[in-house]
């Protein structure tokens, strides 16, 4: 692996945008072959070849961003993004496991389905783990948001993001945080949301993956960067125990590998790359409806206390849904399209024909702690860049960033703390 060039390897002391933009700096030539054309794939060919990098995307679907990144939204300025594991005694664990009101939703037969995923995830609720996994995951939140707005500042990316987000709570009373007036005084597309409870603000704002990751394949185009679609990998290219390339129809040789493609991961990954650790499908179901009237002034998101949140997006708004353990056939996806319909009825009841909407589901890889696992594998020569999860979209700079310096043989800040090396391997 090519050195850094001297005096380019320390930032001590440069906050996140200043570190941002100091990684511009070019390294020694390297030949980096990217193994998915989704968000974190593309975010990470992006990345390497701003430090000098020469790229090449290996994806397996005929375009790219056609898996969970066509449907994704995400958080930016999240203070405190939300874990899929929270401290709790064993008889609140064992009423997770039945209950809708967790912030994974387990339901039937996952505990069979995926019993070393739920133990390990058992394991990080214990407070001092939690506590570690709360601190990394609102780093890792400021860390993203700053690169991405300076992203957006320095290359012209346009983030199509919410003016902010009003949370919504079942129960209303006068200790409400907000009213419905002072509500619809910044919002007024809720102004029919009279029965819905009581309202708060966040800072947090929403933004649209798929637009992002639009542009994400014009600026990689613009740098000459290939993106081979219809081309799965099949295995990795090994050579006197190092990772050179990807097994494909047509293979492709390369210096680096890392493999950034979703669930597909699991088919290409041995064991042993990640240590082994317990990795499992989460399911989100979405719906996209177009506006029409006085909604289409809508420029907040709207989050619910169980996590569905409705994102404006120009003329028409996505409502996401909430976290299912287990791949799509396994999850009750009519019922949460349900769900999805209910809230857009209830929360904006004139803005459109509800029954006009599309639904759709993707399902992403996550570890245990919800937190990505990033950085060099247990094998020489390859990277990882999986099981974003529940915040792969929210920390995708961040997170590209940590895989390129790792590629390029540069220290990164979050490197160990996002190693599958975490969970004890």
């Amino acid at each position: 692996m090519p050195a850094v060039r001297a005096g380019e390897a320390h930032t001590g002391g440069l906050g996140y945008n200043d570190r941002f933009l100091f990684s511009q700096k070019k390294y020694q030539y390297m030949h980096a072959a990217v193994v998915g054309a989704g968000l974190t794939g593309l975010q990470t060919a992006l990345s390497l070849v701003r430090k000098g990098a020469d790229v090449t995307v290996i994806e397996a679907q005929r375009a790219p961003c056609q898996g969970a990144s066509y449907c994704a939204g995400a958080v930016l300025g999240d203070p405190a993004p939300a874990p899929i594991a929270r401290p709790a005694g064993r008889l609140a664990r064992l009423k997770a496991l039945a209950s809708n009101t967790s912030e994974l939703v387990y339901g039937s037969g996952a505990a069979v389905r995926h019993p070393s995923f739920i133990s390990a995830m058992t394991a990080c609720r214990e407070p001092a783990r939690c506590e570690a996994r709360d601190a990394l995951a609102a780093e890792l939140s400021e860390a993203s948001t700053s690169m991405l707005r300076a992203e957006a500042q320095e290359h012209g990316f346009i983030l199509q993001e919410s003016a902010g987000t009003i949370i919504v709570s079942p129960e209303a009373g006068e200790a409400s945080p907000a009213t419905l007036e002072d509500v619809t005084a910044i919002e007024p597309s809720l102004y029919a949301a009279t029965d819905v409870g009581s309202f708060s603000f966040s800072r947090a704002t929403t933004w649209s993956v798929s637009y992002y990751a639009k542009q994400l394949r014009e600026h990689l185009a613009e740098a000459g960067v290939k993106i081979l679609c219809s081309r799965k990998a099949t295995g990795l290219i090994s050579d006197n125990g190092r990772i050179c390339g990807v097994a494909a129809d047509e293979p492709v040789r390369t210096d680096a590998v890392v493999v950034a493609c979703g669930t597909g991961a699991l088919e290409i990954l041995p064991e042993h790359a990640y240590g082994g650790v317990p990795l499992a499908p989460v399911t989100r179901s979405v719906l996209n409806v177009s506006l029409s009237g006085d909604a289409c002034v809508m420029r907040h998101a709207v989050r619910t206390p169980e996590g569905r949140i409705a994102l404006p997006l120009d003329t028409f708004v996505r409502i996401m849904g909430r976290w299912h353990l287990g791949a799509q056939e396994h999850c009750p996806v009519d019922k949460e399209y349900k769900a999805l319909w209910e809230m857009g009825v209830k929360l904006f009841p004139a803005a459109t024909d509800w029954s006009q909407g599309r639904y759709l589901s993707h399902t992403v890889l996550s570890s245990p702690d919800g937190l990505p696992v990033a950085g060099a594998s247990g094998m020489p020569g390859l990277h990882l860049s999986i099981a974003g999860g529940i915040h792969g979209a929210d920390f995708c700079t961040a997170v590209a960033d940590v895989v390129s310096d790792g590629v390029l043989g540069r220290e990164n800040p979050f490197s160990e703390r996002l190693s599958w090396r975490r969970f004890g391997g």
